[in-house]
């Protein structure tokens, strides 16, 4: 499985997120806490800067490197601040079976779209079921796509649901669009008999907005050993403050005004007790431009 994160508020350094706090992102490369796997197949993230140019359009950054040794991501992220932001570490089967590319890395994002997608799970059985999916992906997507993941695909199966992948958007129509595509993704499995245990957590943002679900088709059913080395549901947590600051001796969203949202597979940072998990098939939905908005849906489909 993967490891990944979410974040909207007030500005702060890339590396304040992705490599400072106790348990960053980075150092879950090889020492995750909730889920004992190697993370070696690659790194990406998608981060939105006011200053830069086309704001609205995330920094998008991939690399194959193991990442918890890659230069050239510790530097951009001391010198990056990011207002909101998605990164993800990918994990993959350590059998040589899985494509380790560019393409293949998290978040996804087609040119001219702000709306990016990161994926904690594993279909399975995709390549059954691929045929399936295409008549559902409108065919100005399919042609921009750029792998063949099922990853890929659900990112692609949302951008379809919504009127233009241009936007804008708000957290309710990104909801709804991710719903639609588990639907799609739903019949499929049942056209092709599918039932074993598939998790689904997502992070997806535009930069203003940001749903994360936890998700999983057919929990506990298991015809072979389960990719994630156990028959966890996989976790999906967020904490909440003013802003995500160093304080008590380690990185952490502090204050209670609540503008600031993180959002992550697990919890960053050693003291636990300000971090709530996203329910069992439910959705945290924050919507940040203007008043920030949050709140829980459960996933009917």
């Amino acid at each position: 499985m993967c490891r990944m994160l979410g974040y909207i508020g007030a500005p702060v350094l890339l590396q304040d997120l992705v490599v400072r706090p106790d348990n960053a992102l980075l150092n879950q490369t090889t020492d995750a806490q909730l889920l004992a796997m190697l993370n070696l197949a690659g790194f990406g993230l998608a981060a939105w800067n006011d200053d830069l140019a086309d704001a609205h359009l995330p920094l998008t950054f991939h690399s194959t490197n193991v990442a918890v040794f890659d230069a050239n991501l510790r530097a951009l992220a001391a010198r990056l601040p990011v207002r909101s932001l998605v990164a993800h570490l990918r994990g993959v089967p350590l059998d040589g079976s899985a494509t380790i590319n560019q393409q293949s890395l998290h978040p996804f994002q087609l040119a001219g779209s702000p709306l990016v997608l990161a994926h904690n799970g594993d279909l399975a059985n995709f390549g059954a079921m691929r045929s399936s999916l295409w008549p559902h992906i409108k065919p100005d997507i399919a042609r921009r796509m750029t792998a063949l993941t099922d990853s890929a695909f659900l990112h692609a199966l949302m951008l379809s649901q919504l009127d233009d992948p241009a936007g804008p958007f708000t957290a309710a129509e990104i909801f709804r669009a991710i719903t639609a595509a588990l639907r799609v993704v739903r019949r499929a499995r049942a056209d092709h008999g599918i039932h074993r245990s598939s998790s689904v957590n997502l992070v997806a943002s535009d930069g203003r907005n940001l749903v994360a679900t936890r998700f999983t088709f057919d929990f506990g059913r298991f015809e072979t050993p389960p990719f994630q080395g156990g028959i966890e549901y996989l976790s999906q947590w967020f904490t909440i403050g003013e802003r995500y600051a160093f304080a008590d001796g380690e990185w952490k969203m502090t204050g209670g005004s609540g503008a600031g949202t993180l959002v992550a597979s697990e919890p960053l940072t050693r003291d636990v007790s300000t971090w709530v998990e996203v329910p069992e098939y439910g959705a945290l939905l924050v919507e940040a431009d203007g008043a920030v908005r949050r709140r829980i849906e459960m996933i009917d489909c």
